[in-house]
């Protein structure tokens, strides 16, 4: 039988018939039939470090994601969008290349046992201050790993070269937060959200930037109690070794970090603490005076304009988020979500905008480190029992 689906439904029909074990193949009119076969799901025991990775059906999706005979390619060129092990691959040549400012290591496992790789990049210096950047801790947000990995090869790149305000810090950037959803996304559905939490046989997800312990569980707008749900906040605070591992990293590595930058898509803001309740926060001013800089860097590259502002007031309402943990629990005074393009293309963003977005993106951040630097803000002090 074939059934013609409207794109937006796409994604729900595939998962329909993959839950009921239908053999189906999809084809659109850019690629050819791409066949989908039932297959046993993954073991839910961790896999040895050093196993490959799941095996996944294909998806035209991935195949418009990148040609194949590049896959064996280890230098990226954001003209395109590209797999987990390139995106590893590539932050392993940084430290290959630069070995006296790079190192790769692994901050933790996620659900399926898969490594999550963070790139930091510093000249040892003691009196440093820490700048915390990642992507992809919504798996079909493709974009942010690719804003990441571009700053951080900038960065890797030009280090002698840079402003006092770039070199006096140590940058950790996390490409992708969430590795397993990122292959996913790839692999199967474009348009998976949350991790690969399983309960029971069934993987369900958790949304990982609704399972941060701040605030978490407050409300159930937008921060779901229901496993289904693509709000999902898990079954604890930092259920999902994946939260955990960036709170260990910022609690535990004795760096003071002044700076942390999420990037997510595709609403072109910048937003700041409180994300769960509309009172301003104790530096409100300050940090709209920073996203503010940070825009108009970005407008000055690109012409593109991102609003700014308290994430509820811009956004929505939600509990359980890294940007309030970051900033009320951990204390890193400018603590921001980046929401990149495009408002037209949403989650799709063509791969022809993917240079444009990084380099206007690049030149925020930039404008970022020079901003705090200015300030003589050291921490937040706020009283987080008295909001809860």
């Amino acid at each position: 039988m074939d059934v013609m689906v409207e794109g937006m439904r796409k994604c729900q029909v595939e998962k329909l018939l993959r839950e009921r074990d239908i053999p189906f193949e999809v084809s659109t009119d850019k690629t050819a039939p791409v066949p989908y076969y039932p297959s046993p799901p993954p073991s839910p025991t961790r896999r040895r470090p050093n196993s490959p990775p799941l095996q996944r059906p294909s998806s035209p999706y991935s195949r418009l994601s990148y040609d194949a005979k590049n896959l064996q390619k280890r230098v990226l060129d954001w003209k395109n969008y590209y797999p987990l092990h390139l995106i590893y691959n590539f932050m392993m040549d940084l430290e290959t290349q630069f070995p006296s400012t790079c190192t790769v290591s692994s901050i933790g496992k996620s659900v399926e046992g898969r490594d999550i790789k963070m790139l930091k990049i510093s000249n040892s210096d003691a009196n440093n201050t820490g700048a915390w950047l990642d992507g992809a801790i919504h798996a079909r947000e493709w974009i942010s790993t690719s804003v990441v990995t571009y700053i951080a090869n900038y960065i890797a790149n030009n280090f002698n070269n840079l402003p006092k305000s770039m070199t006096n810090k140590d940058w950790f950037f996390v490409p992708v937060l969430n590795p397993d959803g990122y292959e996913y996304s790839h692999a199967t559905d474009r348009m998976w959200r949350k991790n690969r939490y399983r309960m029971g046989h069934t993987v369900v997800g958790v949304d990982l930037n609704r399972n941060f312990g701040n605030s978490w569980g407050k409300s159930l707008e937008f921060s779901s109690n229901d496993p289904t749900h693509a709000n999902f906040r898990g079954e604890e605070p930092f259920s999902e070794p994946e939260a955990a591992a960036v709170k260990d990293l910022i609690l535990y590595s004795g760096t003071p970090f002044k700076i942390f930058l999420t990037f997510h898509a595709y609403s072109e803001v910048i937003a700041f603490p409180w994300c769960f309740t509309p009172e301003p926060c104790p530096d409100y001013v300050t940090l709209l005076e920073g996203a503010t800089a940070m825009a108009k860097a970005m407008y000055a590259t690109s012409g593109r304009m991102y609003k700014v502002g308290n994430f509820k007031d811009l956004m929505y309402s939600a509990c359980g988020t890294s940007i309030d943990w970051s900033y009320g629990t951990a204390r890193i005074p400018f603590s921001y979500l980046v929401e990149l393009r495009s408002k037209e293309y949403r989650f799709l963003l063509p791969k022809e905008e993917i240079t444009d977005c990084c380099k206007e993106t690049l030149s925020g951040v930039m404008a970022l480190a020079d901003f705090v630097d200015k300030q003589k803000c050291t921490t937040c002090n706020v009283d987080v029992r008295k909001l809860r």
